[in-house]
């Protein structure tokens, strides 16, 4: 009986912590199906009449949603690519040369793990430089990622034997057939990781998008939201519909590939 008290405190702590998402997980739902006088009321009761598909047909078709998709689309493919080909190939050559430079290299990346990103002097360069729009959003959320992405693969090369580099180097194999050939697809557990992270960092993004893609053209699914704001009134039901189409596609890709980001992120704790 001892031992079950712990173990069943435990449990209930658990339970009780996980309505902390729960609870909001729910409010946003039941308020995408009430109309508009119920969901502004904020309640967490059930709606008196049930709107299940009017609202999301409604906001679909007034809110830009369907522009938003492609928008977000093409911003986080294209950022979730960049992360990729950049923070391997910078990691493998900051873990592969081991000198003191490329210590000092790594150490001044893992900064941005630490120091936030200054916005406003950051669209100022890049409108300076004439960088704008879906470049300048995807330069931008590259680079927030950036730090994390190089950190992830520096730590996964470590488990990859520099054997197999001194191999096909023998064998008269160039620098990037080496890393594309054979480095890259032993890279799999942790580039799916990046892939699933910096997809819902990038999908889910509010503070740079705003600042670059600020016209209802350019908006991102996660902009349309400003689409049913008003100064006197705002049609909540749709704000909550369209909350829960925006989290739609993090929370699939996350519950399809979840196994991977453990293995990702402690696949290079141990040197093999």
């Amino acid at each position: 009986m001892s031992r079950k008290r712990p173990r069943w405190a435990a449990e209930s702590a658990g339970l009780l912590l996980s309505l902390l998402v729960v609870v909001p997980l729910y409010f946003i739902v039941v308020n995408s199906f009430k109309d508009k006088a119920g969901a502004a009321a904020m309640s967490l009761s059930l709606p008196r009449k049930w709107l299940l598909l009017s609202n999301y047909a409604e906001m679909i078709d007034a809110g830009g949603v369907l522009t938003g998709l492609k928008n977000s689309a093409i911003v986080t493919f294209a950022t979730v690519a960049l992360l990729i080909v950049l923070c391997s190939m910078t990691a493998f050559t900051l873990q592969r040369k081991n000198t003191r430079m490329s210590g000092l290299l790594y150490l001044f990346i893992l900064l941005g793990l630490m120091i936030p990103l200054q916005i406003i002097p950051a669209y100022f360069i890049t409108y300076y430089l004439h960088v704008k729009t879906y470049l300048a959003a995807v330069v931008m959320l590259a680079v927030t990622n950036f730090s994390f992405g190089t950190f992830l693969y520096t730590g996964f090369y470590k488990s990859i034997p520099r054997e197999i580099d001194e191999s096909a180097i023998v064998d008269g194999v160039g620098p990037y057939r080496l890393f594309f050939g054979i480095i890259f697809p032993l890279l799999r557990p942790v580039t799916v990781t990046l892939i699933i992270i910096s997809f819902m960092g990038v999908w889910n993004d509010f503070g740079i998008t705003i600042y670059f893609l600020n016209s209802p053209r350019n908006y991102t699914v996660t902009l349309t939201i400003f689409n049913f704001l008003g100064t006197y009134s705002s049609d909540w039901n749709l704000i909550f519909a369209n909350v829960v189409l925006v989290s739609a596609p993090v929370v699939i890709v996350y519950l399809l590939l979840q196994r991977y980001i453990i293995d990702g992120m402690t696949a290079g704790s141990v040197k093999g």
